[in-house]
């Protein structure tokens, strides 16, 4: 049988191809041999059913959240972990969760280390968490890696919620104004210009412009959709290459307030992950390897790896981080650390400074979207009142 893979060496370069292997376990062996991190792997014309069943049955960050507490607090009761994830399984009522946990038991119990299980299963279990398993096991302190897991990752859940509840307001207000000016260009403008296109008199400009831009919505409206749809897609294969994906890194970094608030979200994740790891006692190069690969940006994954090489050739981390996009306080708190002993402390604290900062910053586009819609709203109804009743004064005036 024949898989699809992609994966990722310990540089961060990407790596596909297809490997034969008799089961999906078995080619996540093989790739891992060849010294690569599997990001994805599914067999090669995958039936839709089983497609299907993934795409319904796939697991939630939520879920993996939940396990993880629950894992952290029975392996620190001093349950026998085999049995702890057999008591995890009966309560699972995702079934792709289930499975997975079945036979992950059952290797645990078959000689295999629960990082080794778990890296079978990369679409569940992200390269981070696997990492953090491994160095606990390694340590002996897989309850306390587990727990201060559980920890992090609740944490992150609930920023992330908090970031997307915040987001609702602006994204349904811009929605709605949308929806409304299509609903006005298509239904509502050309029955009152009816009366103004059958009249001989010459329309003021601001009638000729409302005419006119009606005209494209209900005429050409296939225009409009062709735009998009090639747009969209000619923007999303140029995101795909390296220089289109810098590109749009970049532009939504500079972009205001949006810029600010992407920047510190990516710190909060970048400073709360490098404390994981730390504490959990991988090694620096190690775990600036693992951030790099989890960070999206490009701007802050192109810094991350170059810091990478830096550190390499044994530079402190905090030099090469003093040049990069990362603010100066990043740099500075990591040289505190380096110089303390207490790398993974910093690393704790400068995540919760950029959470707060991306609460304020979050709140604060709410309260500022506010005036800036009302003001639009303004402006679209005062223009649509002038070219309305413009064309109406120049014939009362006539007479």
């Amino acid at each position: 049988m024949e898989f699809n893979y992609k994966a990722k060496d310990l540089q961060g370069n990407d790596h596909v191809g297809s490997v034969q292997a008799p089961d999906i376990h078995s080619a996540a062996a093989t790739i891992h041999k060849k010294g690569l991190i599997v990001v994805s792997l599914s067999p090669k014309n995958a039936p839709a059913n089983q497609l299907l069943d993934r795409f319904f049955n796939r697991v939630s960050f939520t879920e993996l959240v939940i396990v993880t507490r629950q894992l952290a607090t029975m392996v620190s009761s001093g349950l026998v972990l085999s049995e702890a994830i057999d008591i995890l399984e009966e309560q699972q009522t995702n079934k792709t969760l289930k499975k997975a946990l079945v036979e992950i038991s059952q290797n645990i119990k078959g000689g295999l280390t629960l990082a080794q299980a778990l890296s079978k299963y990369p679409h569940i279990f992200p390269h981070l968490y696997i990492n953090l398993v491994k160095s606990g096991e390694a340590s002996g302190k897989l309850d306390s890696v587990l727990l201060q897991m559980a920890d992090g990752l609740e944490k992150d859940r609930e920023f992330q919620a908090r970031i997307k509840g915040a987001m609702i307001y602006p994204v349904v207000v811009l929605s709605m104004m949308v929806v409304v000016v299509i609903i006005m260009m298509v239904f509502v403008v050309p029955k009152l210009m009816n009366l103004y296109t059958q009249s001989t008199m010459t329309l003021p400009l601001p009638t000729r412009i409302l005419i006119g831009t009606s005209n494209l919505f209900v005429n050409f409206w296939w225009v409009g959709v062709i735009i998009l749809i090639g747009g969209f897609i000619g923007i999303n294969r140029w995101k795909k290459t390296p220089k289109g994906n810098l590109f749009f890194g970049r532009l939504i970094l500079k972009t205001p307030i949006v810029g600010k608030i992407v920047t510190s979200v990516t710190l909060t994740n970048f400073n709360r992950t490098f404390g994981l790891l730390t504490s959990a006692g991988i090694p620096l190069l190690e775990s600036i390897g693992i951030v790099s690969d989890l960070t999206e940006n490009p701007v802050f994954k192109n810094a991350l790896r170059d810091a990478y090489k830096g550190v390499e050739k044994g530079l402190p981390f905090s030099s090469l981080l003093a040049g990069a996009v990362f603010p100066k306080i990043v740099s500075q708190m990591i040289k505190v650390g380096e110089e303390t002993g207490k790398v993974d402390e910093i690393f704790f604290k400068l995540a919760e400074y950029f959470e707060s900062e991306s609460d304020h910053m979050v709140k604060n586009l709410t309260v500022a979207i506010e005036p800036i819609v009302l003001i639009i709203l303004g402006i679209g109804v005062a223009f649509l009142v002038i070219s309305i009743i413009l064309p109406i004064y120049q014939l009362t005036t006539s007479f």
